[in-house]
């Protein structure tokens, strides 16, 4: 499927992406042993940091980052248009839930809406507006606008069962939407739902020793549902990469598995991301790519705010 009219669109996203971080500026900023000297390294290589303080703490960090992808949002939004606003719509409704969540926490520990979530809604999530006045748990519930979402609030149990919740939710309907209507962006979403539901089950039987499959995002790919059950039964990575040695995903796992699926992904939209294909795929990768992006700077910048080594934080970021 195509999916712009304007072909300069392509052309645009990989212009945006050329000034993004490389490999060699992440080094340069792990190197640093100082704060400062690090955010000062960092303004130098993104554009449109100007305003961050040299000394800043990690909220006024991830504040910053998401400025500049709701800016990035802004510049592609006005090119992407009919059945593939729809499929945009439900892409970014996972950055949505994500400040419903925060905007959540807020509320039930009665501390003050910071600005990270004020600046998503008043520049990408208007309807959410309403939620930044709220006091608490039931005006919270009144005022937000997805009948679907607050149904999964007002049921789950406990946090676990609503970050869960909200994830099926995600993923079940974006996969609906696309299904159909662009084979290129349902080939990843079902690799990374095949992905997730391992990473799930792994986890919860390590930590919890007890694997409900209604955790289960209902997807399955390149594995099937007897594959799962025989990830409920292990406790070490090893057996996990035992049995996915037989299937598509025998090389992912490593030693750490939320990182190995993490840097899959990553890879995945890398790939899709080179293809120079006009097609939303494209936009999405683009935008998977920049939020691991943010999330290494962060990564970076928080190690050497407590004095970790080069070698360690390295080790902590995907790439």
């Amino acid at each position: 499927m195509k999916t712009f009219n304007n072909p300069s669109v392509t052309a645009k996203l990989k212009a945006m992406y050329a000034k993004k971080l490389k490999k060699d500026d992440l080094d340069d900023l792990i190197k640093q042993e100082h704060i400062k000297d690090a955010i000062i390294i960092l303004k130098s290589k993104i554009d449109d940091l100007d305003n961050l303080s040299n000394d800043a703490k990690r909220l006024e960090l991830e504040n910053s980052l998401d400025k500049l992808i709701i800016i990035d949002m802004k510049k592609i939004d006005k090119y992407i248009n009919g059945t593939n606003k729809k499929i945009w719509q439900k892409y970014i409704l996972k950055y949505k839930i994500d400040i419903i969540k925060k905007i959540y926490e807020k509320v039930i520990t009665n501390e003050l809406q910071n600005i990270e979530n004020t600046i998503w809604v008043t520049n990408i999530f208007t309807d959410l507006e309403p939620l930044l006045k709220v006091k608490s748990k039931e005006e919270f519930l009144e005022q937000l606008p997805d009948e679907d979402i607050k149904e999964i609030f007002e049921t789950s149990k406990n946090n676990f069962e609503l970050e869960n919740n909200l994830n099926k939710y995600y993923f079940e309907g974006f996969l609906h939407e696309v299904k159909g209507k662009n084979k290129d962006i349902e080939t990843v979403l079902k690799y990374s739902i095949d992905l997730l539901n391992i990473f799930w089950t792994y986890r919860c039987q390590k930590y919890y020793g007890i694997v409900d499959e209604n955790i289960l995002i209902n997807s399955f790919y390149k594995i099937d549902i007897n594959i799962i059950r025989e990830v409920e039964k292990i406790e070490t990575i090893e057996e996990l990469k035992q049995i996915l040695s037989h299937t598509a995903y025998k090389n992912i796992i490593k030693e750490d598995v939320q990182k190995d699926v993490k840097r899959a992904l990553y890879k995945r939209s890398k790939s899709s991301f080179r293809k120079d294909i006009l097609n939303l795929n494209t936009v999405i990768s683009y935008f998977e790519m920049i939020q691991i992006e943010k999330e290494n700077i962060i990564t970076i910048i928080e190690g050497i705010r407590y004095n970790l080594k080069g070698p360690t934080i390295k080790n902590k970021i995907i790439i």
